[in-house]
């Protein structure tokens, strides 16, 4: 089989690429001169849908791969265009069509999904502008496209998810034939943590807030918010005016999250600090319980003596713990991790490869109860306490059997998923006619 080619799960509803706004202008201005890199059935493969994947995936990766592996890249996706192309051949064959409501409801769930990822409506509307698109033409391109990929789903789900069943008694023999593989619980160990951050100096606190006076006087002046935050805010959110789209409770620090939430639509905040620095906080819309904000960061660095300091602070604490004081207690009320806070300062159970080289040697040395001495790491100085150590074991069968029967399900859908592939791939016509596919092994 082509497995290696393949995509590496039969869920391809969850490997959907839509093309959009990277894609928009490439695929509206496409030539007849477009080289074909494949044909499959009736239908064919064009180059330039290759590359326009290729495109989008290092746009959402950040990544600049090397030229090896663009190469490899490039041919698993021709591969993965191909096989989507056989199931749509399969899908017409058998008659399976897609309504035009379920398609006009996925356009608008993708239109959706694209608006938060740009964080607004302006700024999906300025990101169609710059590829010469809107959003009609947008949605036009790519309407087929949706359209085949709902097919391929289709496919795949009833002709791989719904004849595949696990019953009890294999998940029982695969546990007892692959114990030593699957059933094994590797050490662990339950820690929690205290951290103290360097704190900026007032001088600093000082410079900032006197930023954002500057900023306050020319907002109450008339000026837009999104050209200030360009010219004023440290965030990266700066060259898209402040704006960081919809967001719900949890996922700011509760600082911002409790003055970003208290503001009305259209309501500028006053300053709010953070341990990221100072903020000016407005408000765009409301969804229920998300908001939509744009903000300006002044940002605060720490200088040496700061350093010194939190060293200082997180050293007093460690010598209250071993005085006696409850480590839980002082976690809650000390911790700059506000994550943790709430837990008592409890960062949950590590195995060897979890834990940060910095924490590894000084965590696996330690008795249970035992409190390290203060390390320094990323965002300041730590203390931890081991709270319970695991020994490694065998997990017994009713611990893992949902995950097993689960484990084997894939095992079995990726199996049927490949069968069917082959079996299309003998049935319906297939002429790659590029370079790009690696051979097979």
């Amino acid at each position: 089989m082509r497995d290696g080619c393949r995509r590496s799960t039969i869920l391809v509803a969850g490997a959907l690429i839509l093309g959009f706004v990277a894609a928009g202008t490439a695929g509206a201005e496409r030539q007849l001169v477009d080289g074909i890199a494949a044909v499959v059935g009736e239908e064919i493969v064009l180059e330039s849908e290759i590359d326009e994947e290729l495109y989008l995936y290092q746009m959402r990766s950040g990544a600049r791969l090397p030229e090896r592996e663009l190469a490899s890249l490039r041919g698993r996706i021709l591969q993965e265009l191909v096989d989507e192309m056989l199931l749509v051949a399969k899908a017409a064959r058998d008659s399976v069509a897609i309504g035009e409501d379920e398609l006009d409801r996925e356009m608008d769930r993708r239109v959706e999904d694209l608006r938060e990822r740009h964080g607004s409506e302006e700024a999906l509307a300025a990101a169609l502008e710059a590829e010469g698109l809107t959003l009609e033409e947008l949605e036009e391109i790519y309407r087929d496209d949706i359209e085949r990929r709902l097919l391929a789903e289709r496919v795949v789900a009833r002709d791989v998810h719904q004849k595949i069943d696990v019953t009890w008694g294999e998940v029982e023999q695969y546990y007892e034939e692959n114990r030593d593989e699957v059933a094994q619980v590797p050490e662990a160990w339950r820690i929690a943590g205290i951290l103290v951050a360097p704190r900026v100096s007032e001088e600093a606190k000082r410079r900032a807030i006197e930023r954002l006076d500057v900023v306050k006087g020319r907002l109450a002046a008339g000026e837009e918010f999104a050209d200030l935050a360009r010219e004023y805010s440290d965030d990266a959110s700066a060259s898209a005016g402040g704006d960081l789209g919809f967001f719900g409770r949890g996922q700011m620090v509760p600082e911002f999250e409790q003055a970003a939430f208290a503001l009305e639509v259209g309501e500028v905040s006053g300053v709010v600090p953070t341990r990221f620095g100072f903020h000016i906080i407005t408000v765009v819309e409301k969804d229920g319980d998300r908001v939509h904000a744009k903000h300006i960061l002044a940002r605060v660095a720490t200088g040496p003596a700061d350093e010194d300091r939190a060293a200082a602070r997180s050293e007093s604490l460690r010598s209250r713990v071993l005085g006696g004081e409850d480590f839980g207690e002082l976690a809650t009320r000390y911790s700059d991790d506000y994550r943790t806070r709430q837990t008592a300062g409890e960062l949950g159970w590590f195995t060897t490869e979890d834990l940060e080289p910095a924490f590894r040697d000084v965590v696996t040395a330690l008795e249970a109860g035992g409190v390290s001495d203060v390390i320094s790491g990323e965002g300041g100085f730590y203390i931890l306490k081991l709270l319970e150590h695991r020994e490694p074991r065998t997990a017994t069968l009713d611990e893992i059997r949902e995950d097993l029967r689960e484990y084997i399900y894939r095992m079995k859908s990726e199996e049927a998923y490949g069968a069917l592939l082959d079996r299309l791939s003998e049935e319906i016509y297939v002429d790659i006619r590029t370079g790009a596919v690696p051979p097979e092994e």
